[in-house]
């Protein structure tokens, strides 16, 4: 069930973040730490900050660090029930994870049908970076805000998911709380390719991007026709107009408010985790 009283809050606080005139130097800051983090295994990352995937890991990480025995069988609990993924899709999902080096599944001692699990420290080190990526732009909004206290803590990540695990429970998803944004970050890249169009027109300065997609199809990891489909289906959902063969892409006052208020969301609720760190 949804925490609605804990999404009024958020709502509130985003409306806020996204009307601070400096949101827009911590965008590019995120766009270009979160590209960085793409380059080390593009492949991987374009798929795991798809929306519904994110949050799969997020309730991964937040059932480990609430929950003295977590369980595979929890996780598929919590997202089938929020249709996050089909079953197979989750299954398939989490054996990606683990193979990939990133979940260790151990046993459970006083149940062998029960499968326990732990993160390992590379995937601890992958999402403590992407945390980063919103936290340092964070500063840039809030510099009186002293952030080195959580960049530095030795329990960073567990002290985190003690609090953010309010938002993952509390049914708080970003597809629905900004549900224009859905066409992006549920595809693969999706959430690279907003922000490359968003950043594009703040270089630009302009809201009608000359778009290189070339060049967006390094930076996002995904092909040319991939781009050129999702802002298709951008411009059915009247985000965007596309002109001289998709090359000039004019992005709508209600493409701008999506992008920051999605920006907003992900600051929101990353502040709501920092509230758990332990001084």
């Amino acid at each position: 069930m949804r925490d609605n009283n804990l999404l009024l809050r958020i709502k509130e606080r985003m409306g806020g973040i996204s009307a601070n005139e400096k949101l827009d130097d911590a965008i590019k800051c995120h766009y270009d730490i979160v590209h960085e983090i793409y380059l080390a295994n593009p492949l991987y990352f374009k798929i795991a900050l798809k929306s519904n995937r994110f949050i799969v890991i997020s309730a991964i990480l937040a059932i480990y660090y609430t929950n003295e025995s977590p369980s595979f069988k929890e996780v598929k609990k919590f997202c089938i029930k929020n249709d996050l993924l089909s079953n197979n899709t989750l299954d398939s999902f989490i054996s990606f994870l683990r193979v990939a080096g990133r979940l260790k599944a151990i046993p459970d001692e006083n149940d062998k049908r029960r499968l326990s699990y732990r993160p390992t420290q590379k995937k601890l080190e992958e999402v403590t970076r992407i945390f980063k990526s919103i936290i340092l732009p964070y500063s840039i909004i809030y510099p009186d805000v002293d952030i080195g206290h959580a960049l530095n803590h030795e329990e960073f990540i567990s002290g985190f998911f003690k609090n953010y695990s309010e938002v993952v429970f509390g049914n708080i998803f970003i597809h629905d709380v900004i549900p224009d944004c859905r066409d992006f970050v549920s595809r693969d890249g999706g959430h690279m390719i907003m922000f490359n169009l968003y950043v594009e027109s703040l270089r630009q300065n302009t809201p009608n991007v000359q778009y290189n997609y070339l060049k967006a199809s390094f930076m996002c990891a995904v092909s040319r026709s991939h781009i050129k489909r999702c802002l298709q289906l951008a411009e059915y959902a009247g985000l965007l107009t596309l002109k001289d063969n998709g090359q000039l892409v004019e992005l709508s006052p209600r493409f701008i408010r999506m992008v920051r208020d999605c920006f907003s969301f992900y600051l929101t609720t990353t502040e709501h985790g920092l509230m758990g760190m332990k001084s």
